[in-house]
């Protein structure tokens, strides 16, 4: 369970590096990346662009944190557990903003259940390897 666990947060840890990158040095070329992942189009880009510089400085933070976690991933309970929370937040967001997602970001319905889909598992697996070694401390 610890190496998929591993394998995970690997995978999900250089997603948010590049993609971090990508927000924060080159808006226009994540505005692409983001429609073909998520299939987003949203109406404002000049506000959008401007706010993905925060976002991406995140997004590379969270996955530096991430990255670091890999190796010895019980050793940092901590960081796993918060990445958990992300995860369940981001279920959160698109459950409750689907609508809005679906006007505002033309985000189709269909990629939104998607994301969900691969976010729950996410929280599944983290939240599954946590319970087996008794908790995040």
């Amino acid at each position: 369970m610890t190496l998929v666990c591993q394998i995970y947060l690997a995978v999900l840890s250089t997603y948010h590096v590049c993609s971090g990158v990508l927000s924060f040095f080159f808006g226009t070329a994540a505005m692409r990346f983001y429609k073909a992942f998520y299939g987003t189009d949203p109406i404002e880009r000049r506000h959008l662009l401007l706010i993905l510089k925060p976002w991406g400085a995140l997004s590379i933070a969270i996955g530096i944190a991430g990255g670091a976690a890999v190796s010895q991933p019980a050793a940092h309970r901590g960081t796993v557990l918060a990445i958990l929370v992300l995860l369940v937040l981001r279920i959160v967001y698109r459950v409750s903003c689907r609508a809005e997602l679906q006007t505002i970001s033309r985000i189709p319905p269909r990629n939104n259940a998607l994301n969900l889909v691969l976010l729950a598992g996410g929280v599944v697996l983290l939240g599954a390897w946590l319970v087996t070694l008794g908790g995040w401390r």
